[in-house]
């Protein structure tokens, strides 16, 4: 399950840790929290998102269109009072792309299994989220599955790099995963190196950077370096 990262977003801290204690329980990774603001899935990651409909976070049918635009979730349940919503209501949600509705008492028992039952339907989306990566411009797309990076060199045009070492790949999948959000460096030595980040010197990160560049040539330009926080991939739409 370290694939899969559930979002819960609601303004009821009642019900965040609730849900965040029996996911845990789970061994499942969790990001809650009472606001918008909730990083989306890193790469590598696909995301269930769990969002409180009727609410100022996501009144209507058509904020939740707008949301699901946005993170591009693997699947959405929404959730709502029995006593704040009714039954067109819940429809109209459903219908603007929801995945399930559930009230929020609903045991967590319950709540669990059903959200077993999604991810033994979305398996193979969840692959697929985990194996294409691709940068909002189109200009590079990658295949974690095949490790295998292509620019576009012109339009409809691309070369595959075949020189990156493993860890230039895994910066790379990271970067443009969390395209035009800061990547600390730490969060790149915990991401590559896993319990022994801690014996890695910072520096080596940015050693890899460096080379990576290079290696991606004008491409390289789209990775910027944030002072003092880290990294960030970010390039400009095609024309």
């Amino acid at each position: 399950m370290n694939d899969l990262i559930f979002c819960i977003t609601t303004p009821d801290q009642t019900v965040i840790n609730r849900w965040q204690s029996a996911f845990k329980h789970e061994g499942w990774e969790v990001n809650a929290c009472d606001s918008l603001n909730a990083p989306c899935a890193d790469a590598g990651c696909a995301e269930v998102y769990l969002v409180e409909v009727g609410t100022p976070l996501c009144k209507t049918p058509e904020d939740l269109q707008e949301i699901i635009k946005t993170r591009k979730p693997v699947a959405v349940l929404a959730f709502a009072a029995a006593e704040n919503i009714s039954n067109p209501q819940i429809a109209r949600f459903l219908e603007a792309g929801a995945d399930d509705f559930v009230f929020k008492n609903l045991d967590e028992r319950i709540l669990v299994a059903k959200l077993k039952a999604h991810i033994r339907r979305l398996t193979p989306a969840i692959a697929q989220t985990m194996s294409k990566l691709a940068s909002s411009s189109g200009n590079m797309e990658i295949d974690r599955g095949r490790r295998s990076v292509r620019i576009e060199a012109a339009p409809g045009k691309y070369t595959e790099l075949t020189n990156l070492t493993q860890k230039e790949f895994e910066i790379l999948s990271v970067l443009v995963g969390s395209e035009k959000r800061v990547v600390s460096r730490e969060s790149i030595l915990e991401k590559l190196w896993g319990k022994g980040a801690a014996d890695v010197n910072p520096e080596c990160v940015d050693k890899h950077i460096e080379s990576l560049r290079k290696k991606l040539g004008p491409c390289g330009k789209s990775i910027k370096t944030v002072y003092g926080s880290g990294y960030m991939f970010t390039e400009s739409r095609k024309g």
